[in-house]
C-alpha cells in the first residue's frame, strides 16, 4: 500500500469505506486500463466487495457505466442485513466496528495486526478449526481442500480500514444500501440531507451476471432477492445459483473451473465478440476485483 501524500500509519490515509472505492478507485482503475489497452470498453468481475463498490459506482456514475459491457458478479453484495453469519450480528450488534473508530483505530485486520498473525499461524498449524472458523463467518462449504486452508489464509483478510467496517456494519444494523452515515449533521455538511443517500440499483445500466451460493452468509440468498428486485429487468442477463456454494468457494472451491467459470467464460466470449474472426474483433479487457 503507499499513497502521494498520506504515510499508511496516518488516519488520513485509512479515511475511506466502499464510497471511495466506488467513487473514486473504480473509475482510476477502469480508465487506467482503457487507457493501457486501447480498447474503448472492457468485462468488470467482482467477488464480494468488489461487487458493492461495482453495484455503487456504476449506478451513481453512468459515464463509467458506458464504458463497461459486462459485470459479473460472483457472490454479490449490496444489501447485507439478513446476512446469517453470528458472528458478524454478534460483533456489529455490539458494534465493536465503532468502538474501534472510537479508540483511534484505524486498520482493520491488515497484515501489521497481531490477530492477522496469529489467525495464519492458527490455520498452518490446524486447518480443520481454520476451516470450521471460516465456515462460521463466511457459511459452510463442501468444496474446499482443507490441506490448502494455510495457503489461502495467507492472504486473506487482506485488511481494510475500520471506516469501511463501520460502514458494512451500518449496512447489517439497519437494511438498505447507502453511502456513509456520518450523523445528522455531517450528513447535512456531506450530503445536504440528513440521511445518507441510498445507492439507485434502479439506474443500473451495465448487463449484469448474478453468481451467487445457497450457503454464502455474507450475500445471503434472502438479500441477493432484494438485490434481484431493485435491479431493471433488462440490466440482469443471469442469475446462476450454486445451492452447495459458500462465499469464498466463487475463488477459493476445487471445482470453480468446472461449475462456474465455464459459464462466465461464455459470457466474456459474448460480450467482446469473440465469435468473430481475430482479425475483425477488438482484443478484450477485463478488470477483476
Amino acid at each position: 500500500l503507499n499513497h502521494t501524500i498520506y504515510d499508511t500509519d496516518s488516519a488520513e490515509f485509512w479515511n475511506f469505506s466502499y464510497d471511495e472505492m466506488a467513487l473514486i478507485d473504480l473509475p482510476t482503475h477502469i480508465e487506467y486500463v482503457l487507457a493501457a489497452t486501447g480498447a474503448s470498453k472492457l468485462s468488470y468481475i467482482g467477488h464480494s466487495q468488489g461487487t458493492i463498490q461495482a453495484f455503487a459506482g456504476f449506478a451513481m456514475n453512468q459515464t463509467l457505466a458506458a464504458k463497461v459491457n459486462l459485470f459479473l458478479a460472483m457472490a454479490p453484495v449490496t444489501y447485507v442485513h439478513l446476512q446469517e453469519s453470528v458472528l458478524m450480528k454478534l460483533g456489529f450488534f455490539f458494534r465493536f466496528d465503532k468502538s474501534m473508530r472510537l479508540f483511534g483505530l484505524n486498520q482493520f485486520l491488515t497484515d501489521k495486526s497481531r490477530i492477522t498473525q496469529l489467525g495464519a499461524w492458527l490455520c498452518q498449524k490446524t486447518p480443520d478449526f481454520c476451516d470450521s472458523l471460516v465456515s462460521d463467518i463466511v457459511g459452510p462449504s463442501k468444496h474446499l481442500n482443507a490441506s490448502r486452508m494455510a495457503v489461502y489464509t495467507s492472504q486473506t483478510p487482506a485488511g481494510t480500514s475500520t471506516k469501511n467496517m463501520v460502514h458494512w456494519g451500518q449496512g447489517i444494523r439497519k437494511e438498505g444500501f447507502q453511502m456513509y452515515d456520518y450523523g445528522v449533521e455531517r450528513n447535512m455538511e456531506y450530503y445536504h440531507q440528513k440521511e445518507p443517500p441510498t445507492y439507485p440499483l434502479e439506474e443500473m445500466k451495465v448487463p449484469t451476471v448474478l453468481l451467487s451460493g445457497g450457503n454464502d452468509y455474507l450475500a445471503d440468498p434472502k438479500d441477493i432477492d432484494i438485490l434481484v428486485s431493485k435491479l431493471p429487468e433488462k440490466t440482469l442477463l443471469k442469475h446462476i445459483v450454486i445451492p452447495t456454494y459458500a462465499h469464498l468457494d466463487f475463488t477459493w472451491a476445487k471445482d470453480a473451473h468446472e461449475l462456474i467459470y465455464p459459464q462466465m467464460l461464455e459470457f466474456l466470449a459474448a460480450a467482446n465478440d469473440m465469435a468473430k474472426p481475430a482479425l475483425e474483433r477488438q482484443a478484450p479487457s477485463m478488470i477483476m476485483v
